[in-house]
């Protein structure tokens, strides 16, 4: 669509490649966090909205294989729902994990086979046309900013993150100034 158009991509804009790396580190960060809390301590309630680490972490994941098929349909049919409710399934923190290398793992494989021209097609969510590129930075988004309310929640309860991803490692996804 650009070549056609004439037009040159934004030096500044990442690749669908790019997005789709760092979001595979995030969600990554995501899984090891949720290993070291205990389990006892996945019903805290995290900074901010309240809501416990369980359900942040499902709020994350669960958004992403609807993505997934989106590159085969054209159509993310992402359902909000009972997060709280259908987070309760993972009894243990390894469970939480599982589900999110589970969930990570099969969108990764899946988004590495994204070239250039399907990153720009166009994809019918329920707030309107996107390109399948604007879907992964909002998702991308959305991971990185409840990570960092992850590493938070974590330090309020007396745990040191092991490997805490910085702003440069979660690039090219942009990161607001606030947490919460």
């Amino acid at each position: 669509m650009r070549a056609f158009l004439g037009l040159q991509a934004s030096e500044a804009a990442a690749s669908y490649g790019e997005l789709a790396g760092a979001t595979n580190r995030i969600l990554r960060a995501v899984e090891q966090a949720v290993l070291q809390v205990p389990t006892e301590r996945l019903s805290d309630p995290t900074p901010n909205r309240g809501r416990d680490l369980r359900e942040m972490v499902f709020n994350i994941h669960d958004r992403i294989p609807p993505m997934t098929a989106s590159l085969d349909s054209g159509i993310y049919q992402w359902k909000q729902g009972d997060d709280y409710g259908r987070s309760r399934r993972f009894l243990t923190s390894e469970e939480l994990g599982r589900f999110c290398s589970e969930v990570r793992t099969a969108w990764f494989q899946r988004a590495s086979l994204v070239d250039d021209d399907a990153a720009y097609e166009m994809v019918q969510t329920h707030r309107g046309l996107v390109t399948h590129l604007q879907l992964l930075e909002s998702q991308a988004f959305h991971a990185a900013q409840h990570l960092r309310q992850i590493y938070v929640f974590m330090r309020q309860i007396g745990i040191t993150p092991a490997r805490e991803l910085t702003a440069v490692e979660m690039a090219p996804v942009s990161l607001g100034e606030q947490v919460f």
